[in-house]
Parts: C-alpha cells; structure tokens; sequence
C-alpha cells in the first residue's frame, strides 16, 4: 500500500491556507518531467516484482488502505502459530531440570527402602529424590542432599499418580445442586465451543476424597448429552492458594497446551435432545450434525490456509495488507483444531456400529473387544479404549459387555486406560477398577499402566506424568498395600512433591514384607461320573476345601482336608467327613467327586437387598424389559407379581454366588411395596425354590428423591408414614392390610433413608407408636449418616443396610459421610459395627450385585473383622433385617470357590441350589 503519511494534509483551496508564490514555467516543466518518470518506474518495478511472482492473485490496493497493519500483524501471527512445527513436542523427560508447578519453598524430599511400580516396567527396590517438583534422582542407595526431608517408606509400595482420563469433577460438584451443576450445556446438541475450565470448580468437596485414593491428574471432559459436547481441560486435583482454575492446569505456564474435545454418540444425545422433540432423535440425526458440523470446520480451515497462503505471497518490500482480516468463528474454532491434530479427540461411544461409524480415545466403548479388527483397519493410530472393568447392563449399550474386554484388547495390541467417569464412580476408587481388570486377566503391569502411564500418554502429557522417571513431575502414591488388593489405600499422596494428606505420620507406618504375590489358584477337578455337572446330581463330593464358613460358624483345616457331602440333594456332612464319605464308598455307591485342590472355600447363599429393580427390570433405562415405577396414587404393589426370571442381570449374580435375592418394585409413591425372596437361578416362578417367600417386607422411601406433588415435603412423607401406621394398629378388621401388619410387627418396615435429621425422627417415630403398643421391626436402607446416631440406633434394635458402602457427600442431606482411609479413621460400617448395631451391606447398583463378595471384602479389611463376619454382612446379617431369621432354602444351598473369595484371583468353581438343580460346575462371569 502507499505511504499515505507523505501526502499533503491540507487542500490549498481550504479557507485559512496561505497561497505560495507561482513557480517559474521552467520549474513546472521540470516537476512535470520527473513525476512522469517517477510513474514510469514505479509501474516497470510492479510489473517486474508481479511477473516474478512476488505478489498474489488477490486485490491490492494502492489508493485505499485494507484492514489495519495491527490486524493483519495478527492475522499473520495466528498463520505462524497454527503451521507452526513440533509445537506439541516435548524434550526428552530425563532433560527437564524443573516443574513450572514448582510452589517456591518446597523442601526436596528422599523416599528411601520402597518397592518401586514406575508404570512401564517391573517393580524394584530403591530410593527416589524429588526436588524442584521433578524427580532427580532414582533406584539404588541415594544420599540425602542437605535440607532434604526423609521418608523412610519401610518396604511399602510407591508407583506415580494415578491418572483419571475421564472426569466430571469440578462440574457436577459435590453436593449436588441444580445451582452448581455444568456437565452439560444442554440448548444445542453441537456445542464445541464451550469449555470446561469456564465451570469447573476447585472448590469441589470431591476434590480431596479423589485424592486420597491416588488420583493426581484428571481430563475433566464436558457430560455426555451432547452430540458434541465441549473443550475439555486436564488438570492437576493439588489445591492451589490462589482457588485459580488456570494455575490447577497441568500446563499452567505452558505457551503450547494441547487441547481436548469430547463428543458423543449412541443412546445418550438421543434421549436427551430426542425426549425434547429436537434433533438428535437417531443415531441418523447424530451422525448428520457432526457430518454438518465438520464440513463447517473444514471450510474455515480452508479459508485460513487460503488467506495464510495470500499473505505469505505479498510482495516482500512495502507496506502491502489484504482487504479482509484472518478468518475467525469462535463456533468453530475449536473443531478446526481437531482437524488441524492441535485437538486431542475423545468420544464417548459404546456399540460396534458406533466406533466403525467414528480419533484419540474411545470412552466407555464397552463393545470394543468384539470389532478389534475394525478398529485397528479403520484407524492408523488405534485410539486408546478407556472403559470400565466390571459395569455391564445398565442399557442396552452396555449389555453385552465382557470382564474380558481389556484383556482382549490389549492382546490385540490396543491400548486400554480404566476411568472413572466421576462422579457417576467415585474416582476415590479408580485403582478398583484396575484391580478388577487384574482379575480378570490383565497383568499386574498392564493393570497399573491402565491408570498410569497409558492415560497420560493418550493426554499427551507422557513427558511429564504417568511415570517414576528421571525428570518426570513428582507426582506419587504410596500404598498402605499392594495397590491392586482388595481394600488398599494410600498412605500418602504427592503432586508436583507436595505431600496432600494432613496429619500423615511415616514414622508411625508398619514394615512392609515383600509385595503381594497374587496365588495362580487350582482349577476344580470332576471325576468322569456322566452326572458330574449336570442337572441329574443329586449326590456329591467335594474334597480339597480349607475353610467352611456356615449358619455363623467357621471350619478350618489348613492342609486343605475339608469335604462336604451331599446325598439327595441335602448336604449331609460339611468338614471332617471321611468316615461319611467312606461309609458311602464301601456300600458300593457311585458318587461324582469334585476336587477344589486344597485351597477351596464353602459360602452359604449370599443375599442381595436393595438392589435397584433385581429380578424386576432387566435394563434400568428401558421400562419395556419389565416392571417399571407405579405412579402417585397406585395402590401398594407386591414385587411377586413382577417378577422376570432368567434375565442376564439375575444370571449373573447367580454365577457370583448371590443365590437370593429380596427386590422391592419401585414407585414415585413414599411406599415403594413389598418385596419378595427369591432364587436368582430358577428359570420361572413355577421350579422349585423359586419363589422363597412372596411377602417380606414393607419398603417405604424418605427423603428430596421421593418429594412429588402429593408429598412435596420430608415433612408430609413422615407424616403419612406415621398417620398410616397408626390407622394400621387401629385397624382390626383387616389385619392383612400392610400397615396394619407392620404395626404389628408381623412384617419388617425397610425405610430408605440418608440424613442423620430423618433418621433421628423414625427411631422417634417408632418409639411414639410403641407407646401406643405397636410393635415395629424397623430396618433402614441407603443410612449415609446412620453412623452418627449408631448408639440410638442399637439401642433401638434398628438394623441398618448400608447402600452405598463407599458413601459419598453427593446430597446436601448426606454431607456427614466417612469417606475413609486415609482421610478417616473410621468408616460409617467400623462405627456402627462397634456399637452393636446389625448391620448388612447392598450393591448400590443393579450391576454392582456381582461384586457383594468383594464389597464385604473390603468392608473386612476396613474393618479388621474374620471372614465370617464378612459373611454375615451378606448372610445371615441381612436375614434377620428383613425378616428371614430362618433362611427360606435347602441346607444344599452351597457356593465353592477356588479360594478366598475375599481376595482378588479365587472364582465360584461350584453351586449347589439357588433354584438350579444339580451342581452348576465353573459358573463364568461375562
């Protein structure tokens, strides 16, 4: 462009300008001579500089300017930065001298005797010395520098920071109001432009609880209703003193942050935009937008590169700027990041058709493990599949999921991250899930890399995170235990080599031995009888058993000599029963015989209570695969009637030893109905011992989730509850009536219930009827808080099924919860236990049900009680709250594992009973 600042500033024909003097002919003839040649050379220097190439194709302009010098330095600016090469590579960890988290002041800190896990290799012995917020040092004997703090781990087990892939924390915060909830920006299915650093709260009470179970880094991702869903952030979960969501980034200080967006497909965007009336209603809808959307992106990356690509062409030497500023459009700025790799895309997707269909991560993704090959053909890079290890069911997009899934992946050769999905799990108990994956069948590396070294590397924060290296940020977990047993937590827990525990005393920690070694446990052997493992048993031998826990008492033999008996179909001896058996042999008797390897353990039928919907509805969000919640003014509804046999939710608890179940229907009503007792394995309501007891219990539900229109208050459900009951015990003629019966105490009242208030005011209750002679056997489900009134409760007889076990403060009326170690001493069970009260534990989800034998196990090591009481949390314990003081079954009712089933490793090798006949031989989970 000309220099306009060389032009004259004042017309001569303006008022006030002063004439010059008129310059002679020969002058003018002379200025007239030289701007002629002047314009003579100006136009040979454009026609030369044009035919060499040196300008573009676009307008330029010589009388007018184009957009300002400042707009197209930063339009040119933008061009260099997003063609810019290797912006996302990183110098080699061990090269790094300092953490730009680094808090000044920061002691350095040598870690001395542990068994080190660093994420990609196998443990070894050694020290560790952090300073700056990095590890300098590492392995071997190492000497403390001066003004070093000492840790003497005493053998425990140290391994990084657990990293969570896939996190809500900081938007659906706890508690959980409507006032702090932003998971979702639900007024357009394509919303990519919005972020989650823009809601995420670092004051989140989840925050700390997450933390002390390992999880030191997070990619808090926006919810899953939208087709796309947002630009997520990873952060840091270290509190920060100045509450700022950017200095909690793991980049903070970062010029070139990789970025994160995280789309949906599948049920979710369907339902939530599809119950609007908008679109998506289909996965047709769903996959129209993000073809829309993209095709969008795309023309403004083409129009930048265009407009990069004309400007780089401007001639070399003058003041030359295009006619239009760089081409911007906030709606999409963000999806041409992903177009231009400056994006790392996560998408949360569960079926087949839906992963070919769509990439950095697959989330969820639970029916990856059956289409590997088309993953792997249809993606150069295979994304990482971060999944869960033991959800299943909960829709029909996770009902034909496998335990086996990781395993089947990673021998593929994809990569398999475990996540949280907080706070749908409580990310406390991330390390859970590797353990599961464990268990059924990663190796102990693989289970540890699934929330380490893989989740960081799919982040694209490797260099930093997920590994014990040299150079790496000092972020590191010490273990109570071996991090994969049931029931470990951390001691104490490091980021950016802060200590983040308060009141952590190492000197006061035990001597660790060696790591755990996880057993390879006997398979069950069966001898050759043609009836051997079929329905037609109806005698048996089981030998090879070291420990027999039944009816509250416990058998021990540690050389593994136990046996049970059964002859027509009853268990005739249970422990020292060789002269039985060979009593049986000598009189001729063919008899299968089934050997457990010595190492076998004999449960009762394990019972569930409180599971959502068990036996009633085979999916929980789809009311067509069964009975579903009665209305407000429906009559009281008895279970029995409901009942759905043979579904794969019931299967399964069956092959995890949960022979019986006692499900209540649900309702929007207070009173949810009666429950029914049941086998899980009966194939109808017509077998035998199918059906256990038809009327159980009265369940009636308190508390905000059950406030409608008719009881809009905690207030009016209390009031109804009582005003009921009082008009049962009054009630003479129809003692059957419900109520009546309860008043009574003909049949258990099951109240669901959390806050310590409401508590407190049903054990006022049931002492103001008892004054009135009722009799009131009171139970309480749910019991978050019951902990805090555990004498009262005692003293009351009240028993308590805590559902929940790992409560979390997630309502406002619920706050009061003992997370436990390391932030509690105490567990709501521990308290509640030590005070006498009767206590049983429930699976919070239908899908949970499977896990009961691993919930008390880990109730067990919480509490420090024997393998019987476990038993009875799930026994005899839950019996005689809900009435079944006598369990309704045969004596032959009998579950067989390989091992303790309170450990990771043992399985259910046999099942004698739960409404199956015969023995059911090496029962498989999904």
């Amino acid at each position: 462009m000309s220099d306009y600042q060389r032009l004259p500033q004042q017309d001569p024909d303006l008022p006030g300008h002063r004439p010059e003097e008129k310059e002679p002919f020969y002058k003018k003839k002379r200025n007239i001579l030289l701007a002629a040649i002047a314009i003579v050379l100006l136009a040979t220097a454009f026609y030369v500089l044009g035919s060499a190439g040196e300008f573009s194709h676009h307008r330029v302009h010589l009388e007018q300017p184009g957009i300002s010098l400042e707009h197209f330095s930063q339009g040119v600016a933008k061009c260099k930065a997003i063609h810019q090469e290797g912006k996302h590579q990183y110098p080699a960890s061990e090269t790094r001298t300092f953490n730009p988290r680094f808090v000044s002041g920061t002691a350095p800190t040598l870690f001395k005797n542990g068994t080190i896990f660093d994420g990609v290799s196998e443990s070894f012995q050694g020290d560790l010395l952090v300073n700056g917020g990095i590890i300098v040092q590492l392995g071997g004997d190492i000497e403390a520098p001066e003004g070093t703090v000492v840790v003497d781990l005493k053998g425990h087990i140290l391994t990084p920071g657990i990293v969570d892939m896939h996190s809500h924390i900081g938007l659906t915060s706890w508690p959980e109001l409507d006032a702090t909830e932003d998971s979702n920006e639900m007024t357009s299915p394509a919303a990519p432009f919005v972020r989650t650093i823009d809601g995420f709260n670092p004051s989140d009470l989840a925050r700390e609880i997450v933390v002390s179970g390992g999880v030191t880094s997070a990619l808090v991702l926006p919810g899953s209703s939208n087709v796309m869903g947002g630009e997520a952030f990873a952060f840091k979960l270290r509190k920060v003193d100045t509450l700022s969501v950017e200095d909690m980034l793991i980049e903070a200080d970062v010029e070139n942050k990789w970025r994160y967006m995280k789309m949906a497909c599948g049920e979710n965007p369907k339902k939530s935009f599809g119950d609007l009336g908008k679109m998506p209603s289909t996965r047709l809808g769903e996959g129209w937008i993000l073809r829309e959307q993209f095709s969008k992106a795309t023309e403004l990356k083409r129009a930048q590169d265009d407009w990069c690509n004309a400007a780089e062409r401007l001639p070399r030497f003058g003041r030359h700027r295009l006619d239009e500023a760089f081409p911007e459009d906030l709606r999409y700025e963000s999806l041409v990041g992903v177009l231009r790799d400056d994006v790392k895309l996560h998408i949360h997707c569960y079926e087949t058709f839906d992963l070919e269909a769509m990439i950095t991560a697959f989330h969820h993704a639970l029916d990856a493990y059956r289409v590997p090959d088309i993953l792997k053909r249809a993606y150069k890079n295979v994304p990482t599949v971060a999944t869960f290890a033991g959800k299943f069911g909960y829709k029909k997009e996770a009902f034909q999921s496998s335990v086996d899934s990781p395993k089947i992946l990673i021998d593929a050769g994809i990569s398999v991250a475990m996540k949280s999905d907080h706070p749908v799990m409580n990310a406390q108990h991330l390390v859970y899930q590797a353990a599961m994956a464990h268990h059924y069948g990663l190796t102990e590396l693989q289970a540890l890399a699934s929330v380490t070294s893989v989740p960081a590397k799919t982040i694209g924060q490797d260099h930093r995170i997920g590994k014990l290296a040299v150079g790496m940020d000092a972020d590191l977990v010490i273990w109570e235990r071996h991090p994969l047993s049931l029931g470990s937590h951390p001691l104490q827990v490091y980021i950016d080599g802060i200590p983040q525990i308060e009141n952590v005393d190492p000197t006061q920690w035990s001597e660790q031995g060696e790591p755990l070694k996880f057993k390879n446990l006997p398979e069950l052997t069966v001898s050759k009888d043609k009836d051997a493992c079929t329905p037609g048993t109806n005698d048996a031998i089981f030998t090879g058993i070291k420990k027999i826990i039944l009816d509250r008492s416990e058998t021990y033999n540690r050389d593994g000599n136990l046996s049970v008996v059964i002859k027509n179909g009853e268990a005739v001896c249970t422990g020292e029963c060789q002269q039985e058996i060979w009593r049986l042999l000598g009189d001729g008797e063919e008899i299968p015989a089934y050997d457990l390897g010595g190492e076998g353990v004999v449960l009762p039928a394990l019972l569930s209570v409180g599971a959502p919907n068990l036996g009633l509805l085979e999916i929980p969000m789809e009311s067509s695969t069964g009975d579903s919640s009665a209305g407000l003014k429906t009559p009281i509804q008895y279970a029995v009637d409901a009942l759905k046999f043979g579904g794969l939710q019931l299967d399964e608890a069956y092959k995890a030893g949960v022979l019986i179940s006692i499900t209540a229907p649900s309702s929007s009503h207070v009173v949810q109905g009666v429950s029914v007792a049941f086998s899980t394995g009966a194939q109808d309501a017509l077998s035998s011992q199918a059906v256990l007891k038809e009327n159980v219990a009265l369940h009636v539900k308190i508390g905000h989730e059950s406030k409608s229109t008719l009881f809009p208050t905690i207030s009016s459900q209390i009031q109804y509850l009582r005003s009921s009951l009082i008009k049962g015990l009054s009630d003479a003629f129809n003692p059957k009536d419900q109520f009546a019966m309860v008043a009574r105490g003909k049949m258990p009242l099951i109240v669901e219930v959390h806050n310590r208030d409401e508590i407190v005011r049903l054990i006022q209750v049931k002492e103001e009827l008892q004054h009135l002679g009722a009799w009131i056997k009171l139970g309480l489900l749910g019991a978050t808080e019951a902990w805090t009134v555990a004498e009262h409760l005692a003293k009351a007889d009240i028993g308590v099924i805590l559902n929940p076990y790992h409560c979390t403060p997630n309502r406002w009326t619920a706050q009061h919860c003992l997370a436990g170690a390391p932030l509690t001493k105490e567990t709501g069970l521990s308290v509640l236990h030590k005070a006498g009260v009767t206590v049983g534990l429930a699976a919070a989800e239908i899908e949970d049900v499977r896990q009961l034998s691993w919930i008390a196990a880990w109730a067990r090591s919480d509490l420090g009680i024997s393998e019987k009481d476990a038993v009875g949390l799930l026994s005899w314990n839950l019996a005689k709250i809900v009435g079944l003081t006598e369990q309704p079954k045969k004596a032959s009712d009998l579950v067989f594992y390989n091992g303790s089933p309170f450990e990771f490793g043992a399985k259910v090798s046999a099942i004698m009973g739960g409404g199956k006949s015969g023995v059911q031989c090496n029962p498989r989970a999904l």
